[in-house]
């Protein structure tokens, strides 16, 4: 019988506010191990509906350092903290981790203070400290770490000028998973993916993008101006298609989806339209507190 391996989903939107999708966060679940990875805006709670407890996390990988991949950075220390945590958090990801770590421990100090006044022993002095360590970016996948048997590489993506941006393949009971983190269209995950069992891949559908500035513009000018500027460091609909055909990917989930739109399959099967033409696999779109089993993909 095979090991659980799944990624529970706990935000699949962008950074626009959206009332079904928070921002970026996974959980790879493999075993009994729990590894977050990004934790924007709402996504910490989401942990408890989707049925993991904060404290079961030992581990936070981050992408890159985006305000909707690392805003609620501090209610997941807390929750973490008070739902029984007694080591430190470890934490892994490019160059600035250390420096966002590190602002928001000195932003809570005051709280931690008054909390371990308030209820003393109760909490563990540990259990809200956080260790770093920051990755180097590197163009084809580095291993950084082992848990038991799960394995994690790292690889450099395109998401310029957010420098540097990291992906990352986990591996576990001979199955693997990249998660794209955000880039665009890039050598460096086209050769992650490689035969891999699961592609959990940001994606931008132009057309639907370029509706909403057009809704905008007579309103809302600036607006309409910095959503002009997303398709430049994003990948496309079509263009996930097209790799994960030529990567031989075992199936596509689509998450991170700009633009963000309701948990109404009508919706999603319009944003994912013509990806089915190019690529012969599963494709689907993740929704937030989901869990998605990793399987093996066909030979």
């Amino acid at each position: 019988m095979s090991e659980r391996f799944e990624i529970v989903f706990l935000g699949t939107g962008g950074p626009l506010p959206n009332a079904d999708r928070c921002g970026a966060g996974h959980v790879v679940v493999a075993g009994d191990t729990n590894v977050l990875v990004d934790c924007g805006w709402g996504a910490a709670r989401k942990l408890i509906p989707s049925g993991v407890t904060p404290s079961s996390i030992g581990t936070a990988l981050f992408t890159h350092m985006h305000s909707d991949h690392i805003t609620d950075v501090p209610d997941f220390l807390f929750l973490r903290w008070v739902t029984g945590a007694t080591t430190p958090l470890r934490v892994y990801g490019p160059e600035g981790t250390q420096e966002m770590i590190d602002g928001f421990m000195m932003a809570l100090r005051r709280d931690i203070g008054f909390r371990i006044a308030h209820h003393g022993d109760k909490l563990h002095p540990n259990g809200i400290k956080v260790e770093v360590e920051e990755i180097p970016a590197t163009e084809s996948r580095r291993q950084f770490l082992d848990i038991g048997a799960l394995r994690f590489e790292s690889f450099e993506v395109n998401h310029f000028p957010v420098v540097p941006a990291l992906g990352f393949r986990a591996t576990y009971d001979d199955r693997s998973v990249v998660l794209s983190g955000d880039t665009k269209m890039c050598d460096s995950l086209s050769a992650a993916s490689r035969d891999v069992d699961m592609l959990v891949c940001e994606a931008l559908n132009v057309p639907m993008l370029q509706g909403m500035i057009d809704s905008l513009r007579p309103n809302a000018p600036l607006q309409a101006g910095t959503l002009e500027d997303v398709p430049s460091y994003h990948i496309s609909t079509p263009e996930i298609a097209e790799l994960a055909r030529d990567a031989n990917v075992g199936e596509v989930v689509l998450t991170h989806v700009l633009p963000s739109v309701k948990n109404d399959s009508a919706a999603e099967e319009a944003f994912m339209k013509g990806m089915s033409d190019v690529y012969p696999g599963s494709i689907r779109m993740a929704r937030d507190t989901q869990r998605i089993p990793v399987r093996k993909r066909d030979s």
